[in-house]
């Protein structure tokens, strides 16, 4: 099934449903008046609307944690599993057809490491056992880090195949798979150290520490997920060994340190001495 025919299916809160936020015409929602929106996000939104007056958004959609996905069984984050219903969201999704082609856009609103998450969301998206398996073609990820990048990408949806779109994106925030982990790795000890803080302020700490596990998740993912699929590594590295390859993409993974879940529920504000083995990267 067609991309746009499966978020077309998807109901949201305002007629009852928990699949997402809202799912319906852009037009509609951007003329929602108790929305807030980024402004640099609401002025691409409104410049995709002036050139695609049909294209419809979907805003939160939920989704489970696929255990049975092979890279989840890989990098063994186990925390990951002990996240209750549908902890995993894909912010914004803006879909259209056109021409009997359907394409869409994933959009990650965070900043600092937007683009990385947003892949992790897409390998999350279209990962063997997802419902969205076949439309791994019709759907590009890219973040508000640079929102004149959404533009372009929405631009190029079908004039240009998702794939070769997505790298030029790529290219755009990184040059090679190092500089890709370098970041991957400075975001998960930003995120490590700034966490006990940013939880002892809280009063309800629930969902907070959900996002935390989803957001080592994601870069833990796209750590294995990206290496795994780089061939020009895969020949040069490892002489076309896929388990030697395999076992790196795992290794890379590993480096992202994090908070386990217990720690992050019994924090006092103050960083840990030292993660309890059994919890660590290299454990979970």
């Amino acid at each position: 099934m067609a991309i746009c025919s499966i978020l077309d299916q998807k109901t949201d809160n305002r007629r009852g449903g928990e699949d997402c936020v809202f799912n319906g015409y852009l037009e509609d929602y951007l003329n929602m008046e108790d929305v807030v929106i980024d402004p640099a996000l609401r002025d691409t939104l409104t410049a995709i609307l002036e050139k695609e007056p049909e294209t419809k958004i979907c805003i939160g959609l939920r989704s489970e944690v696929n255990k049975d996905a092979i890279s989840n069984q890989i990098i063994r984050y186990k925390d990951v599993f002990k996240l209750a219903g549908k902890p995993l969201i894909y912010p914004y999704i803006i879909y259209i057809s056109k021409e009997g082609e359907d394409r869409a856009l994933l959009i990650e609103p965070t900043a600092d490491y937007g683009f990385i998450k947003a892949k992790g969301l897409y390998y999350c998206m279209t990962e063997p056992g997802s419902e969205f398996i076949d439309c791994k073609n019709e759907i590009v990820a890219v973040s508000l880090s640079d929102p004149s990048l959404i533009m372009r990408a929405f631009d190029g949806l079908f004039t240009q195949r998702a794939g070769a779109l997505q790298r030029k994106l790529d290219s755009h925030f990184f040059r090679n798979y190092d500089e890709l982990k370098a970041a991957a790795i400075k975001a998960a000890n930003e995120l490590k150290e700034n966490a006990p803080a940013a939880l002892a302020a809280l009063e309800d700490r629930s969902d907070a520490i959900y996002e935390y596990v989803i957001n080592w998740f994601l870069l833990k993912k796209v750590l294995y997920v990206q290496y795994m699929v780089n061939k020009n590594i895969l020949t040069s590295v490892h002489e076309g060994n896929v388990k030697r390859q395999r076992n790196q993409a795992k290794l890379n993974a590993d480096e992202i340190t994090f908070l386990s879940y217990s720690e992050m529920w019994r924090t006092d504000g103050t960083m840990p001495e030292e993660t309890p083995a059994e919890e660590g990267p290299a454990d979970a």
